[in-house]
């Protein structure tokens, strides 16, 4: 589904015990609310942990988090790069607004890192959960952009998964310091 559908299909869910109701968008990608950030969202409720299982990879509900992304892309990197980048493109289109069917992957040669369908709907998940608690940044490339374009850079070589790990909490300042020292990827929209 697109973007838009996504984040209106997903409710908003308020409590005091975290990750008490799930659903499943995509297999392999469930959704648990609320979280953490439940009172952190315009609308309250708005946030959730997105968890992936892939049983080539050994995970089963995996909290899937941004370092999970850095990682993941960079080993698929190594593996394909041409591929890769391909799947960046796919990436960018996702949080841009596209629907994950849009796109159909195989594994191919990628074992040991998430199977790239299930990659592109964990990535879309999460980008709705940014999307969420910060859209107010998203006209400059914050927000649920933010990680594909730490993404970018990886897959292009200018950063590796552990120096955007290192500095993707600080939000977008974070990677405008790593564009300063390393340069600039592709902007996503160049890439849809």
């Amino acid at each position: 589904m697109k973007f838009e559908e996504l984040n209106k299909l997903i409710p908003h869910a308020l409590g005091e015990k975290l990750h008490v109701l799930t659903m499943s968008p995509y297999n392999g990608v469930t959704l648990a609310l609320p979280g953490r950030h439940q009172k952190d969202t315009p609308i309250p409720g708005g946030d959730f942990v997105v968890m992936v299982s892939d049983s080539s990879i050994g995970w089963v509900n995996h909290q899937f988090t941004h370092t999970d992304i850095f990682e993941d892309i960079a080993k698929k990197t190594a593996q394909d790069d041409v591929d890769a980048d391909y799947l960046m493109n796919n990436y960018a289109s996702v949080v841009m607004g596209a629907s994950p069917t849009d796109f159909d992957w195989e594994r191919g040669i990628w074992k040991d890192s998430l199977h790239p369908q299930t990659f592109l709907y964990a990535v879309q998940c999460l980008a709705v959960a940014e999307h969420r608690r910060y859209a107010k940044h998203e006209a400059k490339g914050g927000g649920r952009y933010l990680p594909a374009r730490f993404a970018s850079g990886i897959v292009e070589g200018l950063w590796g998964p552990d120096d955007a790990a290192l500095v993707q909490r600080k939000g977008r300042p974070g990677l405008d310091w790593l564009i300063k020292e390393r340069g600039e990827p592709i902007p996503l929209k160049e890439r849809v």
